[in-house]
């Protein structure tokens, strides 16, 4: 499918539906009691007779005596021979539940199918379960579709009950094993109890040519077929130069279904930890030099346990610093990595420094005074960002609230710092402001929006900031955003299904006044209160209404805006502040920031993965973040598998105790 093709039908089966039921297993029509019986064969062939497993007991086994006489034996047996186990009672066994266990430990596991196969796996399984059947790897993969189908229907559904619009994240790599393009699409949504909730809704390899056309149509393919392709408010990307003419398809597609607030106004957002990730790098390049003498030095000095244990001994006994705290080596695709560097090498620099005068092979990475305070200085600089890096990143959801006063950070401090004292940090300051102006020359509106959105910061604290960035031209961008987000919230209102005609549940005062329709549902004109019939306090009361309405007309954006905010520095849980505010905000609370402005990252393939079919990723990625969405809660998935798989266990255990422990007695004897 094209985006030109936009109009033509949308494929329903996602290439899953052969899973959604799998053959139905006939229903046994053998008692469970033969597990732990054995049928023995008579001369006289009308007599049938079953010896107990365990005690070897022998009972009539007469198919008009039924089996209850053999279910109480068992049931009463507490002397399982070694290797055995003893019967449950009440308990029964469950093939399917067994074996959806076994998909879930493989998915969240990370384990091969081949596990399935291990001698090691299936005598847990026959010591766990005695009944539970060996299975294929291949049997063990279809199992793990079939729990994917049944799965993704339950996502679909959660989906469809998302009571506000779905934020997307998307992102792309290629895999070092396979060499495929993969598309990992993420939906975000706030639920009906105020918890900020994610899930994979596509984890696909995709088909060359890589262009944003066609990952523009991969991406309707997915909302289509999840069903949420008119509730998408925003999707978050990094700067791949296809995500532009992908953003663009997507707009157009959209617009023309009326699926899209503000004609896209809001729709594409930037990824804020990779824009940071870009933006420090660059800026980092041009400070390789120091940097590097750095590097070779730790490597040189981590390179064998012998200087290794010399190095921390010099720092603990000569200079009595905290060796606990070791000094770091960094990951050059990782730049908040060679800031810790840094920072732990100031913290030994007196120790490096006397390392140097003692080693002629380690003076080639010593540094001068003048280098020693560069770092010093490029440290503290580069601090902000790590602690703006970290803010972005502690959360597991982290939302759309966060971003701007990050932001706001990052700028006033490259500001600040190219009209600084320190010199050797201008040329890689303005390569860092090249990389800002490209992405956030104008704060993204969105997330400009929802930092008003929320409490602590609103409309004083981004005026506030915009003024110390722009000065007398902060209006300019201040009211930019401020008639957007009214725009904004008058379309959250029409879309709005949940209409009341209530004074409680409007933001306006309604023309039909409840009170006066109460009065005159009382005749109160006819009987006025024991006055006469000629007192028209209705009448008066509504003109009185009529004049002061425009006193009374302010939306519930303008009551919210003009409130005091919340403290700034006060720990708070916005979501939790709007749940609550629901009642008193009922309109402006669906405007609560429930977007990603980060995305979620990459998934891993690994090499035991790269061998599967892309079918069978996709299965596996999705099913593991879905099992991990709701908790990995193990009474969710088999709690009563668990509770057998110990009973059996320790009842093994015990078994063989017992059974040594009279072999010693008999043999003292």
């Amino acid at each position: 499918m094209t985006m030109a093709s936009s109009n033509s039908p949308i494929p329903v089966d996602d290439g899953f539906n052969e899973y959604e039921s799998g053959p139905k297993r006939q229903k046994s029509t053998t008692s469970k009691v033969w597990d732990e019986m054995t049928k023995l064969e008579c001369e006289n062939k009308n007599e049938l007779k079953a010896q107990c497993n365990h005690c070897k007991t022998i009972f009539s086994a007469k198919s008009s005596s039924g089996t209850s006489h053999l279910r109480r034996h068992l049931n009463s047996s507490t002397q399982p021979l070694l290797g055995g186990v003893p019967f449950i009672k009440n308990y029964k066994f469950d093939a399917d539940e067994c074996r959806q266990a076994v998909s879930t430990f493989l998915v969240c596991g990370k384990h091969s199918f081949r596990t399935v196969k291990e001698p090691g796996f299936r005598y847990m399984m026959r010591i766990a379960s005695p009944n539970f059947k060996n299975i294929s790897r291949y049997t063990a993969a279809r199992d793990v579709l079939m729990h994917y189908a049944k799965e993704r229907d339950r996502v679909k559904e959660e989906l469809a009950k998302a009571p506000g619009l779905i934020c997307l994240t998307s992102n792309n790599w290629n895999s070092e094993h396979t060499n495929d393009e993969y598309i990992c699409i993420t939906a975000h949504w706030v639920d009906k109890d105020w918890k900020l909730q994610k899930r994979i809704v596509r984890f696909r390899a995709l088909f060359p040519p890589y262009d944003g056309l066609n990952i523009a149509d991969e991406l309707v393919l997915c909302l289509s077929q999840s069903g949420i392709d008119k509730k998408i408010f925003s999707i978050t990307l990094d700067n791949a130069s296809y995500n532009d003419v992908m953003v663009s398809c997507l707009k157009n597609h959209f617009c023309a279904n009326r699926a899209i607030l503000c004609d896209g106004a809001f729709f594409q957002v930037r990824c804020c930890a990779h824009i940071l990730n870009l933006i420090v790098k660059a800026g980092l390049e041009l400070a390789d030099d120091v940097v590097g003498k750095i590097r070779n030095g730790i490597k040189y000095i981590k390179k064998s346990g012998i200087c290794r244990k010399r190095f921390y001994d010099v720092a603990d006994k000569s200079f009595h610093l905290n060796v606990t705290k070791k000094s770091r080596q960094d990951v050059c695709v990782r730049w908040n990595s060679t800031y810790l560097m840094l920072e732990s090498s100031l913290y030994y620099k007196d120790v490096l420094d006397y390392w140097s005068q003692r080693d002629k092979d380690y003076q080639i990475f010593s540094l001068s005074n003048k280098e020693w305070r560069n770092v010093a200085i490029l440290c503290k600089f580069l601090k902000v960002f790590y602690d703006v890096t970290c803010v972005f990143s502690s959360s597991n959801y982290p939302m759309a609230n966060l971003y701007f006063r990050g932001v706001w950070k990052v700028h006033k401090l490259l500001l600040n710092t190219i009209k600084g004292p320190h010199s050797f940090l201008t040329p890689m300051v303005k390569q860092m402001q090249e990389k800002f102006n490209k992405y956030w020359a104008e704060y993204s509106l969105i997330l400009s929006c929802a930092a008003i959105l929320d409490p602590r910061y609103k409309l004083n604290y981004v005026q506030y900031c915009f003024t110390t960035i722009y000065g007398i031209h902060a209006s300019d961008f201040f009211e930019t955003i401020l008639s957007n987000l009214r725009l904004l919230f008058d379309e959250y209102v029409k879309r709005s299904k949940s209409t009341s005609s209530s004074l409680a549940g409007s933001s306006n005062v309604s023309d039909k006044n409840p009170v006066d329709s109460s009065l005159n549902e009382h005749n109160v004109n006819s009987v006025a209160f024991g006055f006469g019939g000629d007192f028209h306090e209705s009448d008066y009361y509504k003109r009185y209404l009529n004049e002061s309405s425009t006193m009374s007309e302010k939306s519930q954006l303008d009551i919210y805006l003009v409130e005091l905010a919340l403290e700034l520095n006060s720990q708070i849980d916005v979501l939790d502040y709007w749940s609550k505010s629901s009642v008193r905000y009922n309109e402006i609370s669906l405007l609560a920031p429930s977007e990603s402005a980060f995305n979620m990252g990459k998934k891993v393939i690994t090499p035991l993965k790269s061998s599967l079919k892309p079918k069978t990723v996709q299965a596996v990625v999705c099913l593991d973040d879905w099992i991990r969405a709701k908790g990995f809660s193990i009474g969710n998935y088999y709690s009563r598998f668990i509770v057998v798989t110990l009973y059996y266990f320790l009842s093994t255990l015990l078994s063989n105790y017992l059974f040594l422990f009279h072999v010693r007695n008999w043999l003292q004897e």
